[in-house]
């Protein structure tokens, strides 16, 4: 089989980029090219992800100029051979291109498409004398580099590599992040243990430009591929402890990975916050992100104007308790967590200024947050900086009864729709049951239930005589899910029925 040896072309002008492209035939001449860049940063991305074994560079550019290029390739990729084009001015530069390495360099005003041929040629020849013949694995590992990033290749021989022209034969993509590993050869360590394991497994091992690496595994139906990676990516716990797996759902037919990998990837993003203890996971057992409920910002921010910090933070945790239930974007989770604390601490700041702590427990909590990889840590931080604030609270400004009732009658005209108990209410404020029945008999001059009652009964007659719902909704929006239960109490206490009450009443 000929090796087309496969060239990468920088240059910022965008007339060289093209005229480059266009003055011979690449692959007819046993040359591939495989793209361009408009500068050095946008090459190493692309020499990353494509491992060109030529690049043809410009030297003066912007963000990172040729000699950058030259520098790093030599020290990164010494298996990439270049050459450079150059002005007339430019000997310094195309001197020092020289010692970073440059096998050859082209004038622009003289470049012809023979001489460009016959430089090409005499670094290919240069090639084969120092890399030899590439392998098949390493040139089907790039040929897949390159179609998972959107490039079109032949598929024909991934597809008899991993013998999924096969009947009964099926594949699953396995794939990771480098950005959560420590070292990268604890890796490609444990996956080559994993392909060594396993004689009936055909495996080829990817790295994409951003990050992403993993490997192709095509294996006889029936066969337990899931329980040998396990196995094999639990050694890594010791060594590389955020490294983190998913498994894409089995397919059958090579055109279907480059859908399966984007798939893969797009349901992976985060889902690593979910997992402290499990190394690997399935597509299937995969999270699918629900929109969140907004935060209640105007009934938050009216707590702590009227310095009810209490009924604040109490609102804070129904807020994240509901959240962390949920299927939330971790990103969303994070800033939500950011924005609301702050919100709460900078208050906290202005009405206690000589109180230092607020100010160091705000700087804490946002570097925190922004470090927290897992949902377990992630509550127990905020858990912990709840209670931090209510001793603080507790020490500094003993809640007044007035206030303290306040929040409590405001905590009911939020929540009346729901079983409301005294017991929740203690545990909410933080009072003994005891402590909080006699205080509001005292406050109230009636039961917590009957104050309930009242209020559901207050918000039903307002819905009587100012809606248009009809008996079993205004039975259901203030707390009764049973209708005739609603109607009994409301002509006890009323006495009257809501419906006569609704006539009575109405203008």
């Amino acid at each position: 089989m000929t090796i087309l040896r496969t060239v990468l072309v920088v240059d910022d002008e965008a007339t060289i980029r093209d005229g480059l492209k266009h003055m011979i035939r690449w692959e007819q001449e046993g040359f591939r090219l495989l793209g361009d860049a408009a500068n050095g940063q946008e090459a190493l991305a692309l020499i990353h992800e494509l491992n060109p074994d030529i690049v043809i560079t410009d030297l003066k550019m912007p963000q990172m100029d040729g000699l950058q290029l030259t520098t790093i390739i030599q020290q990164q990729y010494p298996e990439v051979h270049f050459l450079v084009l150059s002005s007339y001015d430019d000997f310094q530069y195309v001197s020092q291109s020289f010692r970073n390495g440059a096998v050859d360099y082209l004038l622009k005003p003289t470049l012809t498409p023979t001489l460009l041929l016959k430089t090409l040629h005499n670094i290919s020849q240069k090639l084969s004398h120092t890399k030899g013949s590439v392998t098949e694995e390493t040139q089907l590992q790039e040929s897949l580099n390159r179609y998972l990033a959107g490039y079109e290749e032949p598929l024909t021989p991934l597809a008899d590599y991993l013998a999924l022209d096969q009947p009964q034969q099926q594949a699953q993509i396995l794939t990771t992040n480098f950005s959560g590993f420590r070292a990268n050869d604890q890796l490609l360590h444990a996956l080559t243990e994993f392909t060594q394991s396993q004689p009936q497994v055909k495996t080829l091992f990817f790295q994409t430009s951003n990050k992403d690496a993993g490997l192709v595994i095509s294996y006889p139906e029936g066969t337990d591929v899931y329980s040998s990676l396990k196995e094999t990516l639990e050694q890594l716990r010791f060594t590389e402890p955020d490294a983190f797996f998913t498994l894409s759902v089995p397919f059958r037919k090579i055109e279907q990975l480059r859908d399966h990998f984007v798939t893969l990837k797009a349901k992976s993003q985060g889902q690593s916050f979910f997992y402290k203890r499990q190394r690997l996971v399935p597509e299937q057992e995969l999270f699918l992100y629900i929109e969140s409920d907004r935060f209640d910002t105007k009934k938050f921010l009216r707590a702590l104007l009227d310095n009810n910090f209490l009924l604040g933070i109490t609102r804070i945790e129904e807020y994240f308790n509901d959240m962390i239930l949920s299927n939330v974007d971790p990103t969303f989770l994070k800033q939500q967590a950011s924005s609301i604390f702050y919100t709460l601490l900078s208050r906290l700041e202005e009405e206690f200024p000589t109180a230092p702590r607020f100010s160091r427990l705000k700087a804490e909590f946002l570097h925190a947050i922004g470090h927290v990889q897992y949902l377990e840590d992630f509550s127990d931080l905020l858990l912990a900086t709840i209670d931090d604030i209510r001793q603080q609270l507790t020490t500094l400004s003993p809640l007044d009864e007035d206030d303290l009732l306040v929040a409590i009658q405001r905590f009911i005209q939020d929540n009346y729709t729901k079983s409301l108990s005294l017991s929740e209410l203690a545990e909410t404020f933080h009072f003994s049951y005891t402590y909080l029945s006699a205080f509001l008999s005292a406050k109230l001059k009636m039961s917590f239930s009957e104050y309930v009652k009242k209020t559901r009964l207050d918000k039903a007659k307002e819905l009587l005589t100012q809606s248009d719902l009809n008996l079993s909704e205004i039975s259901e929006a203030v707390g009764y899910s049973d209708i005739s239960y609603f109607s009994r109490i409301f002509k006890k206490e009323c006495q009257v029925t809501p419906s006569k009450y609704r006539r009575l009443n109405q203008l």
